[in-house]
């Protein structure tokens, strides 16, 4: 045991003994002092951002005091959602929240890679041809070279097969990456800014159980793996780990990764892939501190012991002065060295034992370039701790604000200014190039690997502690929330698809909001319309100061394209041309993101067909269909399952159950014989995919059907018909081969791989394993009604757009008529 801590032991067991612990009081800065000694990074890579080891991440952060971070190769754009309605890119900036809110948890650090969460898929071959292997590898070989860990740590094995292509590409890829990073020949151009990096060893965290329900199997471990025995109780705090991990592990909220606490020691255990031979007695060493040959680390561990007795015998002034001469002594050591990396905290630290603290607030949360700002800075300076506050600058302003101080105590700065004309809206930088369906395109790898948004809203301070100069910036905050950069005007439709059919008119409406508090005067006009009939082509509205306006359009189709138009809009103002539609990702455990991507409007100019009109939806969970149906149909009607009991059913042509509705929903066993009678009466009942997890039913359909886990994921697999004839395929829409072209993501998921001879299977198609999948369209008649069971992905295809989608589905509608 160190001395200072031997010192701490003794200090603190005679205070107890007199009835005064103080244990608390030293926890905090104890560990910050003794995680300035450790030297070690470890990077844990894992293919989503759900697939870490909580517990593991949360050992290395706070008990060995390593810097500890997960490297997400996907923002897990292609998963589920059960807590909203977001998917694509708006699910990948909730999910980047999810993990930071994890990583802030657990104290550890986030990284993340161009890499698309494109859908499930089987093979790691087809997952790297869609991800562009070599540009996802320069985003890792980056991380390494930025991030520069010891150990690199893979949650999935190089050799073994997964049931997810993603997870076994993540592991292969690292073991490439592991090489390049120390190759000066790859990737040369990241050495402008970086340097070639070896790290020690690359480990397998072998798992008996991922907690990923889409791993493929349990595996076993062996007697060469090695073992790591983790203690139940974090040592600095007496927290169980297990606490800690499922807390972090329950942030995952959206993919339902909810964790229970384990108040046991547990034992992880390692395979060596890569790397230098590591003794299996003392494994826990391995995750220490390393040796270096930098010969000013041992120097600084000394300082940092003589600031740990400082801080046990209490003496604040003569431990603020400590800091301040290492500091000092920093400035004479090369800026390569490992130990400028502690600057950081070595300076946070002295400002704290001074008792200084600074905020800067604005009364609006939301600022629109080129208005007015008005910013409170607090500055809290004791006026015993000798530091002065010497300058102030704001650089966001269109004219810099810069004012010279020799503030020593504390007061209230009031600075006013006007926002730069050039500052972006806040938009997350990693989504301003949208890339392809595999990967995104950012101008460089940092971009892209960093996951916060770029804020430039920081306020610039720089100070003085005897001879010691400390800059700090700090950041605009609104209610302990950052700031936001609001376009001058948004807009937004009021659907985000249109289907015109059979040469059809339209009204949408989109709605103007004002970000500004002057009465302005804009013109309208919408963009992309080419091939369909505009009316009026552009319109003049005077808008209040904060105030919203609805205009309408009227879209008439000239001609069938078979296609998806995507329309967006022009709102021009003296302010300049707005296109941007304002989004909002907001749950009570992640930080709220709001950003402004340019507005789109899907329409569809196509030849559909419904003989269906009224129609009921039992929705699921933050279901996404809503808007696609109500194009086929006059009448939409929403129902919960609780208020099915005080419904007539067979006022509707047909009731469509939401996806999922049998596991997010235990109220529906409750009417499930309330539907079988409609059924039966002679309705039209079609029940969308849901998993084999947690089924509220033991049958979700009138006849046996069993529900499995199995996907298409080959959203270009080949559809064969098994009934040309029958009337689902040729009524009222002939559906052809084309109509499952474009698809997007996956052909179906959970699909039956057993029914009951009641059932007629509809299509065909080939797995991965080039066997036949019957499954994915079932239909059954029952008394005078139909049931059909559809495992087809159309919860996708719809909202995207796809004819052929609408076309079946319009046809599955009409199939009573």
């Amino acid at each position: 045991m160190d001395m200072a801590l031997k010192f701490l032991a003794e200090k603190t067991r005679q205070q107890s003994l007199n009835g005064i612990s103080t244990q608390k009081k030293y926890d905090s800065t104890m560990r910050e002092l003794s995680k300035l000694k450790v030297f070690n990074r470890i990077l844990y890579v894992g293919a989503h951002p759900d697939d870490e080891n909580n517990k593991l991440l949360t050992f290395f952060a706070q008990d060995q005091l390593a810097d500890a971070a997960y490297l997400s190769l996907t923002r897990g754009e292609g998963g589920q959602n059960f807590i909203g309605a977001e998917k694509g890119s708006e699910l990948g900036v909730l999910r980047v929240q999810e993990s930071l809110s994890a990583r802030e948890t657990e104290g550890t650090r986030q990284f993340f890679t161009r890499a698309k969460d494109f859908g499930f898929v089987e093979s790691a071959d087809e997952t790297m041809f869609i991800w562009n292997e070599q540009t996802v590898l320069a985003d890792m070989v980056w991380t390494i070279r930025y991030f520069r860990p010891q150990v690199i740590i893979t949650r999935f094995s190089p050799n073994i097969p997964d049931l997810h292509g993603h997870h076994q590409s993540s592991a292969i890829l690292t073991e490439r990456a592991y090489d390049l990073a120390a190759d000066p020949e790859a990737y040369p151009e990241q050495l402008e800014e970086l340097s070639v990096w070896k790290a020690q060893h690359l480990l397998w965290n072998v798992y008996r159980e991922s907690g990923v329900k889409d791993i493929g199997g349990n595996v076993t471990p062996l007697p060469e793996y090695l073992a790591l025995y983790m203690p139940v109780y974090n040592r600095y705090s007496g927290v169980h780990y297990g606490e800690i991990a499922a807390e972090s592990r329950n942030k995952h909220r959206s993919q339902a990764m909810a964790s229970l606490t384990q108040h046991t020691p547990s034992v992880e255990y390692f395979e060596l892939l890569k790397g230098e031979p590591v003794d299996t007695i003392a494994l826990d060493s391995l995750f220490a501190s390393p040796e270096t040959s930098d010969r000013y680390i041992p120097v600084f561990k000394k300082l940092v012991d003589g600031l740990l007795m400082k801080h046990v015998y209490e003496n604040n002034r003569e431990f603020s002065l400590t800091i301040a001469t290492i500091l000092l002594w920093m400035n004479t050591v090369p800026a390569n060295s490992a130990i400028q990396k502690k600057r950081g905290d070595l300076e946070l630290l002295l400002l704290r034992s001074l008792g200084a603290s600074f905020e800067v607030n604005s009364t609006d949360d939301r600022w629109v370039p080129g208005a007015n700002v008005n910013l409170s800075l607090q500055v809290n300076i004791p006026k015993e701790s000798d530091l002065i506050l010497n300058s102030v600058t704001v650089p966001f302003f269109e004219t810099v604000y810069h004012e010279s101080y020799q503030l020593s105590q504390t007061e209230r700065i009031e600075i006013t200014g006007r926002l730069s004309h050039t500052i972006n809206p806040s938009f997350p930088i990693w989504l301003k190039e949208e890339g392809d369906r595999g990967s995104y395109s950012p101008q460089s790898s940092g971009d892209i690997v960093l996951p916060q948004q770029d804020n430039p809203t920081v306020v610039k301070l720089q100070l003085q502690f005897a001879a010691l100069s400390i800059a700090v910036t700090v950041p605009v905050l609104t209610n302990n929330k950052p700031v936001t950069i609001s376009p001058a005007f948004t807009g937004a439709f009021e659907t985000e698809i249109v289907v015109l059919t059979d040469f059809t008119s339209r009204s949408i409406s989109l709605e103007i909001q004002s970000n500004v508090a002057t009465v302005e005067t804009v013109n309208v006009r919408l963009t992309g319309a080419e091939g369909l009939e505009l009316f009026p082509k552009e319109q003049t509205v005077v808008i209040c100061g904060n105030a919203s306006e609805k205009v309408n359009f009227q879209l008439t189709s000239l001609g069938h394209t078979e296609r998806i138009q995507k329309l967006g809009f022009e709102i021009e103002t003296v302010y300049g041309v707005h296109q941007n539609n304002i989004k909002s990702v907001s749950y009570p455990h992640i930080e709220e993101v709001v950003y402004y991507p340019k507005a789109e409007l899907r329409v569809l100019n196509s030849s559909v067909a419904s003989l269906a009109s009224r129609i009921a939806y039992i929705s699921g969970k933050n279901d996404e269909l809503i808007a696609s149906l109500k194009q086929l149909v006059n009448h939409l009607e929403l129902i919960p399952p609780t208020a099915l009991k005080d419904t007539d059913l067979s006022a509707f042509d047909a009731v469509i159950l939401g996806f999922r509705i049998y596991n997010t929903d235990p109220y529906l066993v409750d009417f499930h014989g309330q539907l079988q009678e409609y059924i039966q009466a002679g309705g039209v009942l079609i029940n969308q995919y849901n998993t084999p997890y947690d089924l509220s039913v033991a049958e979700v359909g009138p006849y046996p059907l069993s529900v499995s886990g199995e996907r298409i994921s080959d959203a270009k697999s080949a559809i064969h018909f098994l009934n040309p004839t029958h009337r689902i395929l040729n009524y009222p829409n002939k559906i052809g081969q084309q109509d499952f072209d474009n698809w997007i993501q996956d052909r179906g998921l959970f699909f039956p791989k057993d029914w009951g001879k009641e059932f007629e299977p509809i299509v065909r198609t080939q797995n991965s394993d080039k066997g036949n999948e019957d499954g994915l369209l079932l239909v059954s008649k029952k008394g005078k009604g139909y049931y059909i069971n559809s495992s087809l992905s159309l919860f996708r295809q719809l909202p995207a757009g796809v004819v052929g989608a609408y076309r079946l589905f319009a046809n599955m509608l009409s199939i009573g008529s």
